[in-house]
């Protein structure tokens, strides 16, 4: 399962930034935590999006749960504005790592109109393609539990050139096109803050 936040900061995003790592060297120490990913948006520097994966239900609940949790709830909360959501994975492609704080990441919200697998099928296409390019990292395609109509990916290439590259490509445009044609598609570049594991 992955718990999806986003977070739009109302002050100090430095500040921001500072706190919510605390939390998230507390989050690697939890039982059944698996690894979680940071993206700043490059277009909207005061929103971040976190994916945060856990490998059981019962790990996040009684992690949320945990006095800990709850405290850092409190001093986080008025920082920021938030939205939350779960999803799982229905298809994940892993090669290689993306630098931290290069512009490498791009985040799709889509919610198809008629074919979910379909969609499905475009976004593995477009990853096809990608992989072609050279310097692709991978991806994952995850579908909302809360919304099961919306599906939220996310595509990280190596460094900030190889991904320019990339969503400059013609052939892609070609590909992005149709994928829009049949889904409401919102896509979003970001900055790769952090990509950490469950502490052992």
């Amino acid at each position: 399962m992955t718990v999806i936040n986003r977070f739009q900061v109302k002050g100090d995003s430095e500040r921001f930034v500072r706190k919510f790592r605390a939390h998230s060297q507390y989050l690697r120490t939890r039982p059944d935590f698996d690894f979680l990913v940071t993206v700043q948006l490059v277009e909207s520097p005061q929103v971040f999006v976190n994916l945060g994966h856990w490998r059981t239900v019962r790990g996040f609940l009684r992690t949320v749960h945990d006095d800990t949790f709850q405290a850092h709830v409190r001093q986080l909360g008025p920082m920021i504005d938030t939205e939350a959501d779960q999803a799982l994975s229905v298809a994940r492609v892993l090669k290689e790592n993306a630098i931290v704080g290069a512009e490498n990441v791009v985040l799709t919200r889509a919610r198809p109109h008629r074919d979910p697998h379909g969609f499905e099928r475009r976004f593995a296409e477009l990853n096809e393609h990608f992989a072609r390019l050279g310097g692709f990292g991978g991806s994952d395609l995850l579908r909302s539990t809360l919304h099961p109509d919306t599906y939220i990916g996310i595509q990280w290439w190596h460094d900030t050139e190889v991904c320019d590259r990339a969503l400059d490509n013609g052939p892609r445009r070609a590909l992005a096109d149709l994928m829009a044609r049949n889904a409401d598609v919102f896509v979003e570049r970001g900055r790769h803050l952090a990509y950490e594991r469950v502490l052992s």
